[in-house]
């Protein structure tokens, strides 16, 4: 089993700058701590210093001037600006969470207003209506920038109501940034910045790591409806068999309630060895009831999942799974929005981070192998 490896230097540094602008710890002229300041409370190298600052500047939080030093970026049309968020299926699992939080302090170190907002319009008869009745909230409470997760939508559905919804924010002058997923069916791209994870590499990472694992028989199990990030998930899932020489069986991608012990008992039919979930929550359910059927994980069978939720190591069979990077993502959003509410005329921008893989017992290989 891995543990949590030691955050890297160049990361705590960023931290401890981060933390400090948030905190407002800075004085009135912006300046930060010199490079020679933080080589010698941090014990470390120019190289690694120059590293962190680089990396905070990417933020847009600081700006650094040669032979002056690093300052706090001046203020902007930003500045005081009303943003809110719209996110799709909040609360339904924790991983959000973090994102937003990450977001709120984001927003508050650039001196944003974050009301927090609703989800999405549940699809209903009067759709327009409803996506109207939206904006014209936004619009009430000032809000200039809105954080968009779109929404699951039914498979084949016909109408795209985030689609709709991204453009009656554009058309109200709303400045949109998409967190996790497109607009778009993959590999379509919308006309907006998006930041989340490469999600075709990590279902390739699932199930690479499966298949070195000696699963030769690998199912890709998903909750049911259309979302961007599952079809390209499941396009990662693809490559990584075609290009260990199996054959892709589109009968091995299951949708369906991983709650229902019917649903599992027919993936048991599959005669799996392996199974790539679409997220934790789906591993977590179907490995409560393999136990219950009596089937043996890690031995006979070998789950991943994709998230790493808090309760996922603590469960009676741990969950290997890929760990998305919250922070970054919701650091790099409230960027975007900032340069976004600068007028900024730059072609839609997609910033896709890579996951990492942690190895627990749902699939770990027996002593010895």
């Amino acid at each position: 089993m891995n543990t949590e490896p030691r955050k890297p230097l160049h990361r705590r540094i960023f931290d401890h700058i981060y933390e400090n602008i948030v905190a407002g710890a800075y004085s009135a002229d912006g300046r930060l701590p010199t490079d020679g300041q933080l080589m010698r409370r941090f014990g470390t190298t120019r190289a690694t210093v120059a590293k962190a600052m680089k990396e905070m500047e990417r933020t847009g939080l600081i700006q650094r001037r040669p032979g002056a030093g690093s300052f706090l970026r001046p203020a902007d049309r930003s500045q005081g600006a009303f943003v809110s968020t719209l996110i799709a299926g909040l609360g339904d699992t924790e991983f959000f969470e973090p994102i937003c939080a990450q977001i709120a302090q984001s927003c508050h170190a650039c001196n944003l207003s974050l009301i927090w907002g609703a989800t999405s319009p549940a699809t209903p008869v009067n759709e327009d209506t409803k996506i109207e009745t939206l904006c014209a909230r936004f619009l009430a409470q000032r809000v200039t920038g809105v954080f968009f997760v779109p929404d699951e939508l039914a498979e084949n559905s016909p109408d795209n109501r985030n689609l709709k919804i991204a453009q009656a924010l554009t058309a109200a002058g709303i400045a949109v940034v998409l967190l996790d997923r497109d607009v778009l069916p993959f590999p379509e791209q919308g006309p907006y910045d998006l930041v989340g994870i490469d999600n075709v590499n990590a279902g390739f990472k699932q199930t690479r790591h499966l298949l070195d694992c000696g699963c030769t028989r690998i199912l890709y199990v998903t909750r049911p409806g259309w979302l961007w990030t599952k079809t390209a998930r499941i396009t990662g899932y693809r490559l990584a068999l075609e290009q260990a020489g199996h054959a892709y069986d589109p009968a091995h991608v299951c949708a369906g309630d991983a709650t229902d012990p019917a649903f599992c008992k027919a993936l048991l039919k599959l005669k799996p060895d392996g199974i790539v979930c679409f997220h934790d929550p789906v591993a977590a359910h179907l490995i409560q009831n393999f136990q219950k059927l009596r089937v043996a994980i890690p031995q006979k069978l070998k789950v991943v999942g994709l998230d790493d939720v808090r309760y996922s190591q603590f469960l009676p069979v741990p969950i290997t799974t890929l760990q998305q990077p919250c922070r970054s993502i919701g650091t790099q959003a409230a960027d975007l929005m900032v340069r976004r509410l600068n007028h900024d005329t730059h072609p839609p921008r997609r910033i896709l981070f890579d996951t990492r893989l942690i190895v627990r017992t749902s699939s770990q290989l027996e002593a010895g192998v």
